[in-house]
């Protein structure tokens, strides 16, 4: 077990960190919450794996074309039938 892992910061950092990917991600936090998550992925494999899922997901949703007629009501609709369908094999 590595020596951050005992420590009280890295678990509050860890605690703090899923709740503000998406800020972190969207350049919407100050230069010290910047600076937190940065130190923690650096020190945290598995936030560093949900950060970067995160960014990925985000790059592929930008990607999407938009339903015919365009629209966020018709993509977030389009997004929950496909989130009804069953997993693919």
């Amino acid at each position: 077990m590595h020596e951050f892992l005992s420590r009280p910061r890295f678990w509050r950092d860890h605690r703090w960190a899923p709740d503000h990917m998406s800020d972190y991600l969207d350049g919407d936090l100050a230069s010290s919450g910047r600076e937190r998550m940065e130190r923690h992925v650096g020190e945290c494999r598995d936030c560093r794996t949900v950060l970067r899922e995160l960014r990925l997901m985000i790059d592929r949703l930008g990607r999407l074309a938009s339903p015919e007629g365009g629209g966020a009501v018709r993509i977030a609709a389009a997004v929950r039938v496909r989130l009804r369908e069953p997993p693919r094999s």
